[in-house]
């Protein structure tokens, strides 16, 4: 298009140049200049044609270059958003291949830390085996350690009973010759001791009437009384049989007849007392007389 118009204008350019160029012949002037004037005028709107068409078409490639431009515009934003999109791709596959690392390596500790905890519960297993099978072998020997203790204690404990049951029959022996012997004692002692009361008892009357005799020898029987008079005196002795004190508590109804009574008594002193000591500080240390004069 451009070489087309460009020799549309050569050849008007030429052809105009010939015009000018040319000398017209005298006699055509008028119409030369009529032809002239017209060809200016052609040429004119030609070259007014030509340029508008020039216009047009600098318009046209000034559109079209400002598409290609545009276009091309388009293209490197396109081709920066792809390489941007190929970059973010390729990061994303590093970022991806870096993750697919990082899984594999978590992967392998993973597999490798499993691999050491299953070496672990083995070797635990292992040695939970070999505590096991240690405690059953030491509970088997403590179970014989104890049938055997057990046994020696159920020996033990019947020869025990054996022992006790020798020595309870030694004991019941023993314990019913004591009683034997015991109840013979009793008997020796209860008859020591009816012996004993009869033998005091009768010493108690041979003494209370010596002692009667005694003092009835010793009283001096008042002018003044009258007979069948008593009295009953209160006599403290010492084991001696000396009168420490002689007192009537009973009155006869005669005093001058209880105060020959009481003389009476101190001068019997010492009385015929008992030789038992036990005997006479039972009965005689203070003792009531009860005198009785017979003349």
């Amino acid at each position: 298009m451009h070489l087309t118009i460009l020799a549309m204008f050569g050849i008007s350019f030429s052809s105009e140049s010939e015009v000018v160029r040319q000398k017209p012949l005298p006699e055509l002037i008028q119409a030369s200049i009529l032809d002239d004037a017209k060809i200016i005028e052609e040429a004119e709107r030609l070259k007014t044609k030509q340029k508008n068409k020039q216009l047009a078409q600098n318009k046209q490639q000034q559109a079209l270059e400002n598409k290609r431009k545009k276009e091309q515009k388009l293209l490197q934003s396109a081709r920066k958003k792809r390489l941007q999109e190929e970059k973010k791709a390729r990061e994303l596959k590093k970022k991806h291949k870096a993750q697919l690392q990082k899984e594999k390596q978590k992967l392998e500790k993973i597999k490798k830390q499993k691999s050491l905890e299953a070496a672990k519960l083995a070797k635990i297993k292992k040695q939970k085996v070999a505590e096991e099978k240690r405690l059953d072998d030491q509970r088997k020997a403590e179970d014989k350690k104890r049938k055997l203790a057990k046994q020696a204690e159920q020996k033990k404990q019947q020869e025990l009973i054996a022992k006790q049951k020798a020595e309870a029959a030694e004991k019941s022996a023993q314990k019913a010759k004591q009683a034997a012997a015991a109840k013979a004692k009793k008997a020796e002692q209860a008859a020591a001791a009816k012996a004993k009361t009869a033998q005091n008892r009768q010493a108690t009357i041979s003494s209370t009437a010596a002692i009667q005799q005694k003092v009835n020898n010793r009283w001096i029987k008042p002018i003044s009384s009258r007979k069948g008079l008593n009295c009953t005196i209160r006599v403290k002795l010492l084991p001696s049989g000396d009168v420490m004190d002689a007192s009537v508590i009973r009155s006869s109804g005669d005093s001058i007849f209880d105060r020959s009574a009481e003389n009476a008594v101190r001068k019997a002193s010492p009385l015929p007392v008992p030789k038992d000591r036990t005997l006479f500080a039972k009965r005689f240390r203070t003792f009531v007389f009860e005198f009785k004069p017979e003349r």
